[in-house]
Formats: structure tokens, C-alpha cells, sequence
């Protein structure tokens, strides 16, 4: 279920171009279309080869509370991830974490429910946010322009999991580049 869940919120973070293409060489005028999403920029900044599942140690997953995984996934898309779980003795209290590398979209092509708040972790640029459906926090640290890592935390009130997520981002944040 909440491998679902990531991978709708993976998938949401994408943009499209809209409009219709017009042929070079003239003989028409294009249709005005409106879009609410700037067009989607092919180029990122390049990205060490990271590891989703080494940017939280086992000491520091041990500190969150995890009970079982690193579990690496990989959705395609440019977003690789790695998730535990952290059982509390009742699903209403327990809760995934997972770090995604997204090479195809910086802070600003965020796509969340709500606001999204942006913040420090450590000396990096960050942003706090909740995810489509509201069950996932998910703290996004800046690596360049088009590229970050998303440290989240879902599986239920994502609003309640955002301490969770801001105290696995400060875990993961030293170790990036």
C-alpha cells in the first residue's frame, strides 16, 4: 500500500508542456494555450552516483526507531529509493521513512497538498511538505537547481510524520554532496 502511495507522489512530481505543436516553415498562426506549470527543463546539474540506502546509516536508522529494511526499490523515472519501516505495535502508529534521489526536479517542481514551506537542514536549502492524499511528509534537500533528495515519511497523518521526516532529512543531510 505504501509503496503505492510513493510511487503517486514520485509520479506527481512531474510537469508537461502543454500546447500543440506547429510545423517550422510558417502558413498558420499557433493557438494560445495557457499553461499553469512553467515547461519541463531537460538539463540537471550531473549527480554523484548516491545511493538512497547509504544516506541513512544503520546506527542512525536505529536512532528513528527502524525495525526492519533498508529495502532499495527502484521506480524508474530518475528516482531511485530506499525505505524502512518503523513498527510501533499497531499500524494506526507505525510508519515507513523512505530517501528518494530525484535527478529530474529541484525545489521548485515540488508538487504537494498544501503549501509548501521552505526551510533550513543544516546549511542546506530544504523544503517542508505534505504529499498528494496527505498521507506522507516529505522533507526535500536541495543538491542543485533540477535535482534533490526527498527524505519522507508516510503512512497516515502525514502532517503528524513531519518531525519524523525533519529528524531523518538532519541524519541524511551530512551525507550528501
Amino acid at each position: 500500500m505504501f509503496v503505492a502511495v510513493l510511487a503517486l507522489v514520485a509520479s506527481a512530481c512531474t510537469s508537461e508542456q502543454t500546447g500543440s505543436p506547429i510545423p517550422s516553415g510558417g502558413g498558420g498562426t499557433a493557438p494560445t494555450t495557457t499553461s499553469t506549470r512553467a515547461p519541463k527543463t531537460t538539463t540537471t546539474a550531473p549527480v554523484p552516483a548516491l545511493k538512497p540506502c547509504a544516506l541513512l546509516s544503520s546506527s542512525a536508522a536505529k536512532s528513528l526507531g527502524v525495525t526492519s529494511g533498508p529495502d532499495e526499490v527502484d521506480l524508474g523515472k530518475k528516482r531511485p529509493y530506499c525505505e524502512w519501516r518503523v513498527d510501533k505495535g499497531s499500524i494506526a502508529d507505525s510508519y515507513t521513512l523512505a530517501v528518494y534521489i530525484v535527478t529530474d526536479g529541484g525545489l521548485a517542481d515540488i508538487v504537494a497538498e498544501g503549501e509548501i514551506e521552505p526551510i533550513k537542514v543544516g546549511s542546506r536549502s530544504a523544503a517542508q511538505s505534505i504529499g498528494p492524499g496527505g498521507l506522507v511528509c516529505a522533507i526535500s534537500l536541495e543538491l542543485s537547481e533540477k535535482t534533490r533528495v526527498d527524505v519522507q515519511a508516510g503512512g497516515g497523518d502525514g502532517q503528524k510524520l513531519c518531525a519524523t521526516a525533519l529528524d531523518a532529512a538532519k541524519l541524511v543531510e551530512p551525507e550528501l554532496p
